[in-house]
């Protein structure tokens, strides 16, 4: 690498609530790259067990770690806006506590900086796995050819096909000045208004290296999500970009097309998913939100009828849900390439 990018120093944030064991192996996982020019900040949502004495111990050991705890829980995004609004290092990144990174993540991702100074992030691979550590998913965006994105065509890929999952990014401190936080009114999403609001001004890079792996959260992990909530922070996020004047209306137009058919889909699969916990009435919100505002008769009419099959028949939830397993199945057997492309990474599940 240039000489300007040979010891940069980064941050990495890690929010954290009442997870001290993944914690540990989270913050393992930073200490163990390959390159060491960074400080690991974590911050406690006031966990009240034993994650303080989880970080004392390590730190015991590397100084490269700083602990902050709240006296009161603050809520997920406030707390990973404080820790966001105390970047003081020329690249920072942000980590759950559930999730690792693979030893050549920040090596990767300033080989990326050094090739292409003008990009706000450099970003890798994020592999998904359970908590068995069989890999589940992919960064669906990394089909896509790789390199330099600029705008408005990296904003526009982004949209139209994935968005990148940021526990593989690594972004520049500029992007909090030019950007901003995470938008605390966005309640589901903020990750993704957060890097739209980058793409959509700056250039970005992205490797074909693997820098993370996420775990996949368990379903009841998402019984806080609910249709309104999404449906509500998407026209917040669409309203952002849509009414902002320094893209040429053309764009604006782009944006307003790939964000509703996003929205659309994301009602639908999480009405799905609300029906699949026999959460009826927000599976029936949704419904009544795509019949009324995007006139999706198709999806509303499966919904509906599974609903009401259901309510009057319960025996037939089981077909439904024994129907899902079937589809992750399937899924499974077409991710069967992935896990010999990364056959090792369930080891690195193992740090303790």
């Amino acid at each position: 690498m240039n000489d300007s990018y040979s010891k940069p120093l980064i941050t990495t944030i890690i929010p954290t609530y009442r997870r001290p064991k993944l914690l540990r192996r989270a913050i393992r996982s930073v200490l163990n790259q390959t390159y060491p020019h960074f400080q690991v900040c974590i911050y406690d949502n006031a966990s009240g067990d034993e994650t303080a004495e989880v970080v004392a111990e390590l730190a015991k050991k590397d100084s490269r770690l700083k602990y902050y705890c709240h006296q009161e829980n603050i809520g997920m995004t406030k707390n990973f806006n404080f820790g966001l609004a105390k970047v003081n290092t020329p690249f920072f990144s942000f980590l759950s506590d559930d999730d690792i990174l693979l030893p050549n993540f920040y090596e990767v991702a300033l080989k990326g900086f050094d090739k292409y100074p003008e990009a706000m992030f450099s970003a890798t691979q994020t592999i998904i796995v359970n908590p068995q550590g069989q890999i589940v998913g992919y960064n669906k965006f990394f089909s896509q050819n790789l390199g330099l994105y600029l705008p408005y065509k990296g904003f526009l890929t982004m949209l139209k096909n994935y968005l990148i999952t940021w526990t593989g990014i690594l972004f520049r401190r500029e992007v909090i000045e030019k950007v901003g936080l995470l938008d605390e009114e966005v309640v589901v999403g903020s990750d993704a208004d957060f890097e739209y609001r980058i793409a959509a001004h700056f250039p970005f890079f992205v490797s074909s290296k693997a820098g993370a792996i996420c775990q996949a959260k368990p379903e009841g992990a998402y019984s806080q999500i609910k249709t309104r909530d999404t449906w509500r922070d998407y026209l917040r996020i669409i309203k952002k970009l849509t009414e902002n004047e320094e893209f040429p209306f053309p764009i604006r137009f782009e944006i307003k097309k790939f964000l509703m058919a996003k929205l659309k889909n994301d009602l639908f699969n999480i009405s799905c998913r609300s029906f699949l916990k026999k959460d009826y009435e927000d599976s029936y919100n949704g419904a009544e939100i795509l019949l009324n505002h995007y006139h999706s008769r198709g999806r509303v009419f499966f919904l509906k009828s599974v609903i009401k099959i259901c309510k009057h028949f319960p025996p037939f939830h089981k077909v439904f849900f024994n129907l899902n397993k079937f589809r992750k199945f399937l899924i499974q057997k077409k991710l069967k390439p992935l896990e010999k492309k990364y056959r090792n990474i369930s080891s690195f599940l193992e740090i303790q």
